[in-house]
């Protein structure tokens, strides 16, 4: 039987987490082979996680084999802030009772009222006509909505163990952990949700990712996040 033969082009890198992906190509006789024989790299100890192959016109079949984990303990972590704008409804607005009171609001409707609150001018009768003068529409009739500045905070790195910490007060007020590296201006009411974590294997490793949520204006509220959606009772401030 022809012994597997490795080709030249081994291909690859290290990611931002100390992750390392490792591409090898060889050649083997059999299908078989092809579907089970994975190459010794001289101090390389990472496990297959994946590969492919087809069949050649000399015979045989050539393979890639992607090898993939930590070669070594990595500490290093990834920051990032995703931020975004969205659509909210325009109840959720800091000043929304001062706008309701200037501009008037129909509740029936969702929405702000056609007409201002109590203005009248001089002028004939028209639609919108109370006591014989013409009353000014709202600017604002018809909004419903407005656009509200959000976020998410992500860290990400890997680990060769699942950290327990990390499901620690899920869905309570946090705040993550070296946000002070952002040098984000005040934030007011805002604060931080903390969410689900993502949790991946890679090969003989985990990647982690930590995600955090900002909220409104108007803050999250403690007394509905609370309570950490795991079975714990109170948050953990500690942003691990």
């Amino acid at each position: 039987m022809e012994t597997p033969l490795q080709l030249l082009g081994i291909s690859g890198g290290v990611d931002k987490v100390g992750i390392c992906s490792i591409v090898v190509p060889f050649h083997v006789a059999t299908l078989s082979e092809a579907i089970s024989y994975t190459p010794g790299l001289d101090g390389i100890s990472l496990p297959a996680v994946s590969r492919s192959f087809r069949q050649s016109e000399e015979g045989g079949y050539e393979v890639s084999i992607t090898l993939e984990g930590l070669q070594k303990e990595s500490t290093e972590k990834v920051f990032e802030i995703d931020a975004s704008m969205s659509e909210e409804p325009i109840k959720t607005h800091p000043k929304f009772e001062d706008l309701k009171k200037q501009f008037g609001w129909d509740e029936s409707l969702g929405t702000f009222s056609e007409y201002l609150p109590g203005d009248t001018s001089s002028g004939g009768l028209s639609s919108g006509s109370q006591n014989g003068s013409a009353r000014k529409k709202s600017k604002l009739y018809g909004t419903e909505s407005w656009l509200v500045a959000g976020a998410l905070y992500r860290v990400s790195y890997s680990s060769t163990s699942v950290p327990s910490s990390i499901f620690t007060g899920i869905g309570t007020v946090q705040s993550p952990p070296s946000i002070n590296k952002f040098n984000l201006p005040p934030l007011g009411k805002r604060n931080w949700l903390k969410l689900a974590p993502k949790v991946r294997m890679r090969g003989n490793c985990i990647e982690i990712t930590l995600e955090y949520m900002l909220s409104g204006p108007l803050g999250w509220f403690t007394e509905i996040y609370s309570v950490a959606q795991l079975g714990e009772t109170g948050g953990n401030n500690s942003g691990s």
